[in-house]
């Protein structure tokens, strides 16, 4: 029996701007329309039936994921104080605990927060930050339990275990305590779950000697900052809660006048000081306050400048700055606290070098860097001996450190892996350079074994001559007697890098005959800011046109062949598969996108959408006519032609706030309207998440399981016959 799909009727609908629009299927962005909801539960009806002939194929890969995670698990304790934090994971259980010792690792267990039962009775359930005090009594989460990014701060007693009545709602996950405490930690999605998010650049404050009373205990001052969001879910405005009293006296610290900018909050390492930082895409201001004052003032580091961008944290008597000013790559300087405005070069500039980022202890310092396309750290000791690196000698791999719970630590942590090896945490003491293995992701699967793949880097030449990066995973058995299928992964947006670290997902293909293959084109940074400049506003093309030259490189190598190929990208990576589509369907057999951001000509032209006016300097304002064409040109809703298609799975989140769920819903509608071939096109809303997907872990891998299905089943059903494998 053959399935009909949904159809989506046009209607006539135009768009108000300066330029004549026609948006035949705008009336799918009104979700309080019983046909829109209708038409995305079709077409999810839909999606399941194509399906349903491969379940035991999708059961078979959800459970060959789940087998990589170790069900019961714990983090490595990390000492704070008195106290020893950890987060700990139950077999069977969708969220994790957070845990604590006291005096001592053989001290009775504290839960102080069950991620288990905050989520009873709801769908979705994201915590986006969990802060406690210096004096380890308060802990402060902010929960999401839409996916829209709208959190909602609670604050717990943990030496009495009881909730208090302070609640704040609509608020960002930025958060920080005023009390000198722990920095807050944001978290992240779980680490199974594959999504290359766009991270929209997150900001930071000012303002003048506001007073105001504290709540005191302990002989400490409580009271948090926090970030609100507007009505167009942006973050606009900073406000500072006084524990204990209702939300309507909160004090309004900052309000961001500039749409173009959102604001954040930050916090130096040694708890000192607090920092609003205002961010457009290419463009930052930095305002700072003293923890130790009783006013609620904040001060300018800098003014904001047009395409100067900096970060700030503090070390003893100084900021640190790392800026791009005078600088592509970005240097290290330092200021004075009595003149922040005049700086100081740290580091020579070293245009051969990306800085990352600075994680400060009081006596080293650590720069992340990327030097020639891969990752090291620069370890900066203060006592006056030289600076050393840790790098790796691999084809490809992911390193990175976060801030420590203990300031004058002479020990960090830090995270390695590569697409064949699994995260591995490990522990450096600075003063000996000695390295400890503490922690290796645990795959319950016992056929696992590094040796049996492969990692390499190439370089394919793009057709105006730049070389671009390729990284290939695939298995050392893998028979190269002929073109083998290949899965082909892009991103190219936001100065977001693709970072080579362990995945269960490329697993999954890889063993069963894939050649995983990462395109690193540009607008990522992986090859330097310049990189991702010549792949934004009027270089835009670039990063399409370096994908479809990646895969005919790996087509002239004999990697691959035409219609042996799935693409795949998320999010601005789904801006990707949709142009590639559009312009290439010839090399494809199919594509796989997630929340893609494929209706750019109209989310640009709609300011009251939360990202819109601040991606004019990503993608350029459309009410400029040069602007306008430029996008039009490659807006992938709007070159949808009358030819045949990749076979296509199409995946977003009825909550989803960074790209609308619209989006990918009128693009698979014009679609189905125009495509000329009988492939397939599968299109799923999830109804109870955003932009990251499912929050549980297990429900987080039944969604990575089904994109898995949908490639793996493409393979069996039209590649294995005529492979030589």
């Amino acid at each position: 029996m053959t399935l009909s799909p949904p159809l989506a009727p046009k209607r006539r609908s135009r768009r108000k701007s300066s330029f004549h629009l026609q948006d035949p299927w705008q009336w799918l962005e009104n979700i309080d329309n019983p046909k829109t909801r209708a038409y995305l539960e079709a077409e999810n009806s839909y999606c399941e039936a194509e399906m349903q002939p491969f379940t035991s194929l999708s059961e078979e890969l959800y459970e060959e994921l789940k087998s990589r995670v170790a069900e019961d698990d714990s983090s490595i304790p990390e000492q704070d104080g008195d106290y020893w934090y950890y987060v700990r994971y139950v077999k069977g259980q969708q969220y994790p605990l957070y845990c604590r010792k006291k005096g001592a690792l053989d001290a009775i267990e504290e839960i102080y927060l069950d991620h288990n039962q905050l989520a009873a009775g709801h769908e979705f359930c994201e915590l986006g930050f969990i802060d406690i005090t210096s004096d380890h009594r308060y802990c402060a989460y902010g929960i999401d339990f839409e996916g829209d990014e709208r959190y909602t701060i609670f604050v717990k007693d943990l030496f009495t275990n009881q909730p208090l009545a302070d609640i704040v709602t609509n608020a960002s996950s930025c958060f920080e305590w005023k009390d000198a405490g722990p920095r807050a930690e944001t978290l992240s999605q779980d680490e199974n779950q594959v999504r290359e998010l766009p991270i929209a650049h997150e900001s930071r404050p000012l303002q003048k000697d506001i007073h105001t009373g504290f709540t005191k205990s302990s002989d400490r001052l409580f009271g948090f900052f926090y970030v609100r969001l507007d009505e167009q879910d942006r973050p606009n405005t900073v406000h500072f809660h006084t524990l204990g009293t209702p939300q309507e006296q909160d004090v309004l610290v900052y309000q961001e006048a500039d749409s173009s900018y959102f604001v954040g909050l930050d916090a130096a390492e040694d708890e000192s000081y607090i920092f609003i930082v205002c961010h457009g895409y290419d463009a930052s201001e930095t305002h700072f306050h003293d923890i130790a004052s009783l006013n609620l003032d904040f001060h300018v580091v800098r003014p904001r400048e047009t395409r100067h961008e900096y970060d700030v944290t503090h070390h003893r008597n100084r900021f640190l700055i790392i800026t791009n000013r005078e600088a592509e790559n970005y240097r290290l300087m330092w200021t004075s606290i009595e003149e922040p405005s005049v700086w100081h070069e740290l580091l020579p500039y070293d245009p051969e070098i990306l800085l990352e980022g600075l994680v400060v202890f009081e006596s080293y310092w650590i720069l992340g860097e990327r030097y020639q396309g891969k990752p090291r750290l620069r370890i900066m000791p203060q006592d006056g001996t030289e600076s050393f690196f840790l790098e790796y000698t691999e084809a490809a791999y992911e390193l990175n450190t976060t801030a420590g719970r203990d300031y004058s630590s002479e020990s960090f942590r830090f995270w390695y892996s590569s697409p064949k090896v699994p995260q591995t945490l490990y522990e450096m003491h600075v003063p000996t350079r000695k390295q400890t293995l503490l922690k290796r992701r645990n795959l319950a699967d016992t056929s696992f074994h590094p040796d049996l793949y492969e990692v390499e880097r190439h370089w394919a030449i793009a057709r105006d001559g730049v070389r671009v990066p390729v990284t290939l995973i695939y298995r050392r058995d893998l028979r190269r007697s002929g073109p083998q299928a290949l899965l082909l992964h892009g991103y190219g947006s936001y100065g977001e890098s693709i970072d080579c670290d362990f995945s269960s997902y490329r697993l999954s293909l890889v063993d069963r005959g894939f050649v995983y293959a990462m395109a690193h084109v540009r607008g990522g940074m992986d090859l330097g800011r310049h990189w991702y400049l010549k792949g934004k506003l009027e270089h835009k093309w670039n990063s399409f046109r370096d994908f479809i030259d990646v895969t005919e490189f790996l087509i002239q190598e004999g990697w691959t062949a035409p219609k042996l190929i799935v693409a795949e990208g998320s999010s601005a990576g789904g801006l990707l598969m949709g142009v590639v589509a559009n312009e290439r369907p010839d090399l494809y057999l199919g594509i796989v996108t997630s929340v893609p951001f494929v209706d750019v000509l109209n989310t640009m032209l709609d300011p009251e959408l939360p990202l819109t006016t601040l991606e004019y300097h990503e993608w350029g304002h459309p009410e400029n006519p040069e602007a306008f064409h430029r996008i039009k040109s490659y807006s992938p809703y709007d070159n949808v032609k009358a030819q045949d298609y990749p076979h296509m799975l199409v995946v977003t989140g009825l909550h989803d706030k960074r790209v609308m769920y619209w989006e990918a819903a009128k693009w698979v509608a014009k679609l189905r309207s125009m495509k000329t071939d009988g492939n397939l096109l599968l299109f799923k809303t999830d109804m109870s998440s955003g932009h990251g997907g499912a929050s549980g872990r297990y429900d987080a891998l039944r969604e990575v399981a089904t994109e898995l299905c949908f490639i793996v089943m493409l393979k069996q059903r039209f590649l294995d016959p005529h492979i030589n494998v």
